[in-house]
């Protein structure tokens, strides 16, 4: 890439916010940010360090996002905008079909001497989309995960196995955890047509996404949106009503059927929802055939035996071993919701972390606990 190169960062997280700050950097910063704003008045040059009011603009035609803009260097101009993802993508997207390139905010601050756990954590705290996942990342920031890998590698040298060992298999088992600090974990509500799998949706996500119908198969497609249970985020699959193959002669259901069975086998947890009325069936064999270890069942409709029910009574007794994890719920009393949240997290998030703990969050860290454990396999075994 040439040095000569205008360079164009977004330099606040990219989760929905009240306000995005792009920056404009490099030879044709100016002449860039002159063809995609408009000031509300005056003159459209720019001074240093001062702040101009206006509006984006393409080609000078049309009046389009209010927009904040101040020069802060030379050949270096800052965009204040709304902080929605569409009009930030709006602006890089302009910007870049003038000749701009994209960059990472971090690309020039990573110097060498920094250490690079340190300036990972540094970029994706900026992707941290709750309070949770982002005291995490600045633990990591400060420097836990590579003190942690320090200890291990002194331990190692001074051929300490048996402690290197515990360290290393408490990171291994973090990895998951960390892999879904930016990334959500991909929760599919599963289930035949009418189970109740959009009710639920909509009361989990606290407002009305999914369509509700009596009619059978409503739902042809995949629906997700992201939320957070707990502080961790949480990406919600409501998956299309799901037949034995035989029952349905709509191609485009069909299609649904075969793209949410699909995704319940690569979810991280699958919501496997019975009908307290219709029970459960040869439908549900096929769909917990494909569920990973994660699944839980979700009794729905609980409020037609009762109106506060959260329990199985005796429908418990024709319901598979294998799902041990079990909530009942009701769409219409929102009973049982927190008790399936709480459970959710137990099966994605086992185990405690306390504030300060070191958590591999990507894989080159997760590249390294393994090689370590492989090169070391041995001796470890032996210490252990």
């Amino acid at each position: 890439m040439k040095k000569e190169s205008t360079f164009v960062s977004q330099l606040t997280s990219k989760s929905p916010s009240a306000i995005a700050v792009l920056a404009i950097e490099g030879p044709n910063a100016l002449e860039f940010t002159s063809r995609c704003w408009r000031p509300n008045a005056g003159k459209s040059s720019l001074a240093i360090n001062t702040i101009r009011y206006g509006f984006t603009q393409h080609q000078g035609i049309g009046q389009g996002e209010s927009i904040v803009v101040c020069r802060t260097g030379e050949h270096r101009v800052e965009l204040h905008c709304h902080g929605g993802r569409l009009a930030a993508e709006t602006i890089v997207n302009l910007l870049v079909s003038f000749g701009a390139v994209t960059q990472s905010p971090f690309f020039q601050e990573s110097r060498i001497g920094e250490e690079l756990t340190v300036s990972e954590a540094r970029e994706d705290l900026t992707l941290a989309a709750t309070q949770r996942t982002t005291a995490i990342l600045l633990d990591q920031y400060r420097g836990a995960l590579k003190r942690e890998f320090d200890t291990i590698q002194e331990l190692l040298i001074a051929e300490n196995f048996a402690d290197a060992k515990v360290r290393l298999d408490q990171l291994n088992g973090r990895s998951q955890l960390g892999s879904h600090l930016i990334e959500p974990w991909r929760v599919v509500l599963a289930g035949p047509p009418n189970v109740g799998k959009s009710s639920l949706l909509n009361l989990l996500l606290g407002y009305t996404r999914a369509i509700v119908h009596e009619q059978a198969g409503t739902t042809r497609d995949l629906l997700a949106e992201r939320s957070s249970f707990d502080g961790w985020p949480i990406e919600l699959i409501d998956s299309a009503g799901i037949r034995m193959a035989a029952d349905s002669s709509d191609s485009i259901e069909a299609f649904g059927i075969q793209q949410s069975l699909e995704r319940i086998a690569t979810a991280d947890c699958t919501l496997l929802l019975v009908d307290r009325v219709s029970g459960w069936t040869e439908t549900h064999d096929e769909i917990l055939a494909r569920c990973s270890e994660r699944a839980i069942l979700v009794l729905t409709k609980s409020d037609l035996v009762n109106e506060n029910a959260t329990d199985f009574g005796q429908f418990d007794m024709n319901l598979p071993v294998r799902l041990s994890h079990r909530v009942a719920t009701s769409s219409v009393t929102g009973a049982g919701l927190a008790d399936l949240i709480r459970v959710v997290v137990s099966v994605l998030v086992p185990g405690k972390l306390c504030p300060g703990d070191p958590v591999p969050f990507r894989q080159r860290h997760r590249d390294r606990i393994a090689n370590l454990l492989d090169v070391n396999g041995e001796a470890l075994a032996a210490g252990s």
